[in-house]
């Protein structure tokens, strides 16, 4: 019971300095005191079951995890949960500082030029704040590609740069010719097709019949 003890003291220590967290600040989340987390991490001491399984939800690890040696000091390479929901919250702070950075010197920048050509308003707005969407767009496949698994985030960040790009050559073409060509938005469609299909969204008809034939092929082997 007392190598229980030890190992089980050895593992929470790791796991807690993993997660930066002091004992008085996971005694807080666990809803303990941190006497009992000292006394735990200096192997005095084991919590029940049910504490352990709480301990282990929390670091998202199991039971098991907690209770089983390892070598002194080895790292624990798995990330816990409690670390990848802090490293989730730093990331999406630091994407929305990052455009909120660009945002703000756009704003700077449309007040310096309202200020200097009060008249054009409209030229102003789009060399500020239209021109500059491309660039929101290629951080936010940056930071996507970087940290997001999801593909709603992927397919929304191309899709932005997509259509971005269309309306600044369509306020390009407005500014140069006072005309306005609304059929330069007609390329999206077949790019927004492209890009959902890229992701697997919307399924790609020639390797649909290439599935479908090879499914045939298989079947009609299992016949014979």
């Amino acid at each position: 019971m007392d190598d229980v003890k030890i190992i089980f003291a050895q593992n929470l220590a790791q796991l807690r300095k993993q997660a930066k967290l002091t004992q008085i600040e996971f005694a807080e989340k666990i809803n303990y005191s941190d006497k009992a987390v000292s006394k735990w991490e200096r192997g005095e001491s084991i919590p029940d079951v049910a504490v352990l399984k709480n301990i282990a939800v929390f670091f998202g690890v199991t039971v098991d995890f907690l209770i089983t040696e390892r070598p002194a000091n080895a790292p624990i390479e798995e990330k816990t949960n409690y670390v990848k929901a802090v490293n989730n919250k730093n990331r999406f702070f630091i994407a929305a500082i990052t455009l909120c950075a660009v945002l703000v010197c756009s704003i700077i920048v449309f007040v310096a030029l309202q200020s200097a050509y009060p008249d054009d308003f409209w030229t102003n707005f789009q060399t500020c704040i239209i021109f500059p969407l491309p660039i929101y767009s290629i951080l936010l496949i940056i930071f996507t590609s970087l940290w997001s698994k999801k593909k709603v985030w992927k397919i929304f960040s191309v899709s932005l740069l997509v259509w971005s790009v269309l309306l600044v050559a369509f306020c390009i073409a407005l500014i140069a010719t006072a005309n306005a060509y609304w059929l330069i938005f007609a390329i999206g469609v077949p790019a927004q097709i492209i890009i959902l299909m890229s992701y697997g969204i919307i399924q790609n008809p020639v390797k649909k019949l290439k599935k479908q034939e090879k499914t045939e092929d298989t079947n009609q082997e299992i016949d014979k």
